[in-house]
């Protein structure tokens, strides 16, 4: 097995003198274009010329050709985003009067949007670039939260995570005189 290797990179640079040896004798232009790339590249032509219409070669030239057709920056690489649905329930059984847009909520994270909201029985989408995130509410009088779900943790990009805030009235105490 230890020949393998360079038997590999030998063969490797053979075929890649043969690719542009055949290049060269056609007198061809050959454009060297990524299939996918997170980083903005820019692409290379490479080219020769006959030497005085013989079968000579001059060397071959590379040269930069302005990329129009392909541009991504690195920032866009960290605009990679995942998706926390936020869903507000209410519970007003025993005398509540409250409903899920009486409660705001916020989001802590890597540059959520929104950040801040009013809850929604439907769900409200908020974009997280990849992180560590946290959702709290607001507390009014007369209700205690639980939340289920993923109300806290880490986003990954590009996966979709549910929290559930439930807000359930609580009847005031009478005190025992």
């Amino acid at each position: 097995m230890t020949g393998v290797r360079p038997a590999v990179t030998l063969l490797t640079m053979i075929l890649a003198i043969l690719i542009l040896i055949l290049s060269l004798s056609l007198n061809s232009t050959m454009q060297v274009k990524p299939k996918v790339s997170l980083l903005q590249l820019s692409y290379a032509e490479i080219t020769s010329a006959f030497a005085g219409g013989g079968m000579q070669y001059d060397i071959a030239h590379i040269k930069p050709i302005e990329n129009k057709t392909f541009s991504t920056s690195l920032s866009a690489v960290n605009s990679v985003q995942g998706t926390l649905v936020v869903t507000e329930r209410v519970v007003n059984e025993g005398g509540g009067n409250k409903k899920p847009s009486d409660f705001t909520i916020t989001v802590h994270g890597n540059n959520p949007s929104p950040s801040s909201f009013r809850g929604n029985s439907s769900g409200t989408a908020v974009q997280l670039q990849m992180g560590m995130y946290s959702v709290i509410q607001t507390k009014t009088s007369g209700y205690n939260s639980t939340i289920s779900g993923d109300c806290s943790g880490g986003m990954m990009s590009v996966e979709t995570k549910y929290c559930t805030i439930t807000n359930t009235y609580s009847k005031p105490s009478v005190g025992i005189k």
